[in-house]
């Protein structure tokens, strides 16, 4: 006759399981299989876009091949032709709009995304030339800070 091994409940290695998947960057993998919930920060500069108001729009994206046209695209190039991107891809992308003043103050945003999310993509309608544009993985949160003349991003933790 064998001798029994002690039983071992299964539920002592979940702790295992659960430390090996959150290093290996697993809960990132997971909200882009799901979807989830992207915080954001602004941060207006009191002299942003020359002291008028300014128009940002985030864009998150769902199809690889509409990535390369949006960084193609110049703040102003995204702007003038919104609409007919917007009806040529409605499917395939999800935005948000906003305009803010120089110096206001934003609460910090939690916006949603669904499945299959592959970038966002930012731009930010300043009254100087340039491209004014800005990319970043959906699911890093980050602040945007809009400064005198151009827009960055600064990845939180």
């Amino acid at each position: 006759m064998k001798p029994r091994l002690p039983y071992q409940a299964p539920w002592i290695l979940i702790p295992l399981v659960l430390l090996a998947a959150t290093s290996c960057g697993l809960p990132n993998r997971a909200r882009s299989m799901f979807g989830g919930q992207l915080p954001i920060q602004v941060t207006i500069s009191p002299n942003a876009n020359e002291d008028t108001p300014l128009a940002v729009e985030l864009i998150v994206v769902y199809e690889n091949k509409l990535i390369d046209k949006l960084l193609e695209k110049t703040a102003r190039d995204w702007f003038s032709g919104r609409e007919q991107f917007l009806r040529d891809y409605k499917d395939d992308i999800r935005t948000w709009k906003w305009e803010w003043i120089p110096g206001q103050k934003v609460d910090p945003l939690d916006l949603p995304y669904g499945i299959g999310a592959k970038r966002v993509v930012l731009f930010a309608d300043y009254v100087t030339p340039g491209a004014h544009r800005a990319t970043i993985d959906p699911q890093q949160p980050f602040r945007l800070v809009l400064e005198k003349s151009e827009l960055k991003l600064e990845e939180l933790q």
